[in-house]
């Protein structure tokens, strides 16, 4: 899997991909790390806290997710966006 750059998103391309990396490896990180992570996840995607959740820790696409969750593909994009930029 390669990394690229998400457009919009007011970080660095090497800050995204860190927490991108982090992220899909949530279950070897530090319990600090891993509450941190729970904790944006809600703040960032409130009752669609799980889907977020799932964008962040697998490679299936928001569309995919989007489907799952009965969410609208923006409003998953707007929330991704947002726990980027909290990080």
């Amino acid at each position: 899997m390669s990394f690229k750059k998400l457009r919009g998103v007011n970080l660095p391309e090497k800050k995204q991909g860190l927490i991108r990396y982090t992220c899909l490896n949530i279950l070897d990180q530090p319990v600090w790390m891993r509450k941190k992570f729970e904790r944006l996840c809600v703040e960032c995607g409130g009752v669609y806290h799980c889907a977020l959740r799932e964008i962040m820790t697998t490679e299936r696409s928001v569309t995919e997710v989007a489907l799952k969750y009965h969410v609208s593909e923006s409003i998953l994009y707007d929330f991704r966006k947002k726990l980027y930029e909290s990080w």
